[in-house]
């Protein structure tokens, strides 16, 4: 459902009718279908009630405006066009039919996008790419993960079956040889951590996954604890009460999780 209907000053319109107008205020996850039709129904009940009302709201970053008989398919038309720029972010509250030299801009403007998205993703993939090219150079010598208890890391890995689990498997394994790199340098966890955990990450860590990495081989890698107490550090007292508790602070969604054995994992 919607928020509140904020009321604003009754002024006359562009025809000298005298119009209330009212801005609508669209809570989180609402679909535009809806909105513009209790927009609509809002502007037909105020203006049965009260006087001719115009509705307003923001939606992705359009505005649209409607009257109790605005054409919903038109309005949603405009508020398309307008999300992909095709027109500016102003729509309604009586969209015209298209012309035809509305409808070749709409061509033009779409073909544009589509070419620069095509671009975008082509820079994109040619830098993972070269990141992957980078990693694999850096990793080709060096050793495996260097474990303090195979017993957790096998659990981890047999209960991550799934793209999600395999993906964080694989990420705190590659995080982890990276480390075990740059330490052999005489760097220390806290120097290193945050650029390597960048450098390991080729498939889109989430918040989340990088959390679950971080619970994973505190658990189960040679210098988990010490990669443990420098995560939680950057969480303030949050992170004190996990470094008290043994937890490690999920950053998705500041959870502190504890095992205390492997078969809590």
């Amino acid at each position: 459902m919607t928020e509140n209907i904020e009321g604003k000053s009754e002024q006359p319109n562009l025809d000298g009718e005298e119009l209330r107008y009212l801005r609508m205020y669209v809570a989180v996850g609402e679909q535009i279908d809806t909105i513009i039709t209790e927009a609509i129904e809002r502007s037909n009940v105020f203006g049965i009630h009260m006087m001719p009302t115009q509705v307003t709201f923001e939606f992705n970053g359009v505005n649209v405006s409607v009257r109790e008989d605005s054409d919903p398919s038109l309005i949603k038309r405009d508020w398309n066009r307008a999300l992909n720029g095709y027109i500016v972010s102003e729509v309604g509250p009586y969209p015209q039919e298209l012309t035809e030299e509305d409808k070749a801009n709409d061509a033009r403007i779409e073909a544009e996008n589509a070419e620069r998205q095509k671009r975008v993703w082509e820079e994109q993939r040619a830098k993972e790419v070269e990141h992957r090219r980078r990693l694999e150079a850096k990793l080709k010598d060096a050793p495996g993960i260097e474990l303090a208890n195979e017993e957790v890391w096998q659990s981890f890995k047999d209960k991550n079956q799934d793209e999600m689990g395999a993906a964080v498997i694989s990420y705190a394994e590659t995080w982890a040889r990276l480390m075990q790199v740059e330490m052999t340098e005489g760097k220390s966890i806290e120097e290193i951590a945050d650029d390597t955990s960048s450098d390991a990450d080729v498939e889109g860590v989430t918040g989340f996954m990088y959390g679950a990495a971080v619970f994973t081989l505190a658990q189960s890698w040679k210098h988990g604890e010490q990669l443990r107490r420098w995560h939680n550090t950057k969480y303030g007292g949050e992170g004190e009460k996990a470094n008290e508790s043994s937890g490690v602070i999920n950053p998705a969604i500041l959870r502190i999780e504890v095992a205390t054995s492997p078969d809590e994992i």
